[in-house]
C-alpha cells in the first residue's frame, strides 16, 4: 500500500521519503498532509478532504489545528516538537545579543559615516552597549527551547530566573531560579518568552506587565507573537521603560509596512525564521514526515496530540 502526503512547502532534499510514499502538490487526495504554522486545520478543513487520516505539523505550536474537531473527523493530529530547539534557542540568542549590543544603530551608523554624515569617531563616542556578564535573564516557559537558552545564557555569565506553571520546581531549578511571574518581571534586565499561545499566555506582556518590569530591560520574542500586546510594547519603548526588543513572532505577522516597531533602532524583528536552518528545516519535514508515515503504517506516533484519534470508532486508517 502506498500513501499520497502533501507538504506545504518543498522538503529539502536531506528528508529521506519512505518509497511507500509519495509525495504531491495536490492536497484534495491526500492521505497526510505535513503543515506550517500559517493556515487553520480544522472541522471544515478535514470535511474536505475525504482521505485525509492525519495532519502533522513541522515544529512545537500547533495553536493552528484544531485536535479535537480533526480527532472528531477521524483525523490524528501530531507535532515535531524537537525539530525546532536548537535553531529557536540560537536565534534568540542572537536576537538578545543583537538587541543588547545595538548592532542595529551601530550599522546604521556605520552608514551614515560612509556618506558623509558623520565624522570617523562619532558612532565610537556614542555606541553604548549592555554587557550581559553579571545581567539577570528571565525565561518564561522552560520547554525545550527554554531550557537550551537557560544554557547559553548561563555560558555567558548571566543569572537566571524561571518561570513555568507547568513544570514543578524540581524540574527547572538546574537551570535557574524558579519564580513567580511577579518576581521575573521585577527582577530581570532581559526577558526571553518561551511559552504557547494559549488563552492564558495572550498579551501577558501588556501594559501592567511593562510597568512592573526593571527599567530598560530587553524582550526577546521567538515563541508567538500573541503573548505580546504590541501598542504597549511601543508604549514602553517610547518612554524608555523597555530597552529593546528582538521579535521573531509579531501580531498581526508580519507587521504592516511603516509599522512603527519596523522603524525604531532599538528594535530587530525577523520574519519568523528561528527555526530555518538548513539542519532545522531537515529536522522539521523530516520529523512531521515521519510521524504522519508512523500513523499510516498503523502505529501510534510519539508526538500524537489527542489519543481519541485511535479509537476504533473513528480511526479513519481502517478506510480503503
Amino acid at each position: 500500500m502506498s500513501w499520497r502526503v502533501w507538504i506545504d512547502r518543498p522538503p529539502p532534499r536531506e528528508v529521506a521519503i519512505p518509497d511507500d510514499v509519495e509525495l504531491t502538490d495536490d492536497v484534495a487526495d491526500a492521505d497526510a498532509v505535513v503543515v506550517g504554522a500559517d493556515g487553520a486545520w480544522d472541522a471544515d478543513a478535514c470535511g474536505r478532504l475525504p482521505r485525509l487520516k492525519v495532519v502533522a505539523r513541522s515544529g512545537i505550536g500547533y495553536d493552528n489545528v484544531e485536535v479535537a474537531a480533526c480527532a472528531a473527523h477521524g483525523v490524528a493530529a501530531c507535532n515535531a516538537p524537537d525539530a525546532p530547539t536548537v535553531s529557536t534557542a540560537e536565534h534568540s540568542l542572537a536576537l538578545l545579543l543583537a538587541v543588547s549590543k545595538r548592532l542595529k544603530p551601530a550599522e546604521r551608523q556605520l552608514r551614515g559615516r560612509a556618506n558623509g554624515r558623520s565624522s570617523p569617531g562619532h558612532y565610537r563616542a556614542t555606541h553604548r552597549a549592555l554587557e550581559l556578564d553579571g545581567r539577570t535573564l528571565g525565561l518564561v516557559g522552560c520547554g525545550r527551547i527554554g531550557r537550551r537558552m537557560a544554557r547559553y545564557t548561563t555560558a555567558l555569565g548571566m543569572r537566571v530566573l524561571v518561570h513555568d506553571p507547568y513544570l514543578d520546581v524540581s524540574d527547572t531549578a538546574e537551570l535557574g531560579e524558579p519564580v513567580t511571574l511577579d518576581e521575573l518581571w521585577r527582577n530581570s534586565d532581559a526577558i526571553s518568552l518561551h511559552a504557547p499561545a494559549t488563552a492564558e499566555t495572550r498579551r501577558l506582556v501588556d501594559a501592567a506587565s511593562i510597568a512592573a518590569m526593571r527599567p530598560g530591560v530587553i524582550i526577546v520574542n521567538c515563541a508567538r507573537g500573541s503573548l505580546i500586546d504590541h501598542d504597549a510594547l511601543l508604549a514602553g519603548l517610547v518612554s524608555g521603560q523597555i530597552g529593546g526588543a528582538g521579535l521573531d513572532v509579531t501580531d498581526p505577522e508580519p507587521l504592516p509596512l511603516g509599522h512603527p516597531l519596523l522603524e525604531r533602532d532599538d528594535v530587530i524583528v525577523t520574519p519568523h525564521v528561528a527555526s530555518s536552518t538548513t539542519a532545522g528545516t531537515v529536522r522539521l519535514i523530516g520529523g512531521a514526515l515521519g510521524q504522519a508515515v508512523e500513523w499510516l503504517r498503523g502505529g501510534t506516533p510519539e508526538h500524537l496530540l489527542d489519543p481519541a484519534a485511535a479509537d476504533p470508532a473513528v480511526d479513519r486508517r481502517r478506510a480503503s
